[in-house]
């Protein structure tokens, strides 16, 4: 079995939505009780007790973001940096709305900091738990890829990998060593929504640790405390294991029993019906 610490995050909407998932997780996917488990919540929105009441987990970590994160040294250098962080207005539309960006770059740092184990494993709380618990192969693993998740077919917004080959542009000795290979230079085509080309979507995915820690202290040294380039932690990740040329494995997490659904109502109803309740 791959060692791997489950890392989730939650503001006031997620908690919500993970008391609906979690115990399709534990009933369909029981292993996940085997493994460490992190969750960070929003300071602003959630309170600790809230998820240690909802979660439980033999091995479980509760962590605050943004927040000291204690156990990381560059941030007990700057041990009072989550106050003064600024995720933006949000006048910029969906993609930059700062509650979005707020916690997607917490699924790049809170794992970096705490996260012990060779792998950790994001899962969203969007996500319903069915079918049987066998569903990781140990073959995806055997090259010690930076990367294994649900493979994807676009980027949205399509101009966003543009903007990170020009984010190691503007500073070639701070972004090194995505700087030492070439850009990856994937340009959209004049008014569609999205770039077409072959990705990853990060609803159910694993993510190497020492890569994980390595691009953290990247984006945090070039762009600030508790911030990415661009606020996409899977858009970011995965344009730095393609740059570096690391392992990225695509594969069918739906085919092994995990269901993502987009709205609150979905969420409810496949929960429900994973649980056997009318």
């Amino acid at each position: 079995m791959i060692d791997y610490t489950t890392v989730v995050g939650v503001d006031a909407k997620h908690l919500d939505q993970l008391r609906m998932t979690w115990p399709t997780w534990v009933k369909h996917k029981p292993s996940i009780l085997e493994h460490p488990m992190v969750v960070f919540y929003d300071m602003d929105s959630v309170i600790p007790g809230d998820v240690y009441s909802l979660v439980d987990h033999p091995k479980l970590l509760v962590i605050a973001w943004p927040g000291p994160l204690e156990s990381d040294e560059v941030l007990r250098e700057k041990k009072d940096w989550w106050v003064h962080v600024n995720y933006g207005d949000g006048k910029r539309g969906k993609w930059e709305n700062p509650q979005r960006y707020k916690m997607l770059s917490g699924f790049v740092h809170v794992p970096a900091s705490v996260v012990k184990t060779k792998y950790w494993l994001k899962i969203d709380t969007d996500v319903v738990a069915v079918g049987q618990d066998n569903w990781i192969e140990k073959k995806w693993f055997e090259h010690s890829p930076a990367i294994v998740s649900h493979r994807w077919g676009f980027t949205k917004p399509p101009d966003q990998i543009l903007k990170l080959d020009e984010w190691v542009r503007k500073d070639v000795r701070l972004s090194e060593p995505l700087a030492k290979n070439p850009p990856l230079e994937l340009t959209p085509i004049p008014g569609r929504s999205k770039l077409d080309h072959k990705r990853i979507i990060s609803f159910c995915a694993f993510f190497e640790i020492e890569f994980t820690k390595s691009m953290s202290q990247l984006a945090q040294s070039v762009c600030g405390m508790g911030k990415l380039p661009v606020p996409s932690q899977d858009g970011y990740l995965w344009y730095c294991a393609k740059r570096l040329d690391r392992g990225i494995i695509r594969v069918n997490v739906k085919d092994r029993g995990w269901q993502h659904w987009s709205t609150m109502g979905n969420v409810r109803k496949f929960s429900k019906e994973a649980m056997g309740v009318k």
